[in-house]
């Protein structure tokens, strides 16, 4: 009886601790929008495939008839302009539209 009183306050510990890095990681979170130069499918392929890979980005979204960049990234590990430089570097040529802090994650 004592074992299973001791697992079940571990267990809660361990829930509460990730409920507060989860909440703790929304806070510093950033989204920004970037016009581009994209024409195709092959283009947003390419972005979806590298962009990801940069530190601390979270998400990217491509709309191919809007021609935009959406990239949600923690602020801590990227900024605007790095992403802005990641894109160019791809072979795009980028205008960051908007930048805005992400007030609740949908995870």
């Amino acid at each position: 009886m004592k074992n299973l009183r001791d697992l079940s306050a571990i267990i809660m510990l361990f829930a509460f601790t990730f409920s507060v890095n989860a909440q703790q990681k929304s806070k510093t979170t950033e989204t920004v929008k970037s016009k581009t130069s994209i024409d195709y499918q092959a283009c947003v392929d390419k972005i979806m495939t590298n962009l990801p890979q940069e530190k601390g980005i979270r998400d990217v979204k491509c709309d191919l008839e809007t021609k935009e960049v959406t990239v949600v990234y923690q602020k801590e590990k990227n900024n605007p302009d790095e992403i802005k430089k990641s894109l160019e570097k791809l072979g795009y040529t980028a205008k960051v539209t908007t930048a805005e802090n992400v007030q609740e994650q949908k995870k």
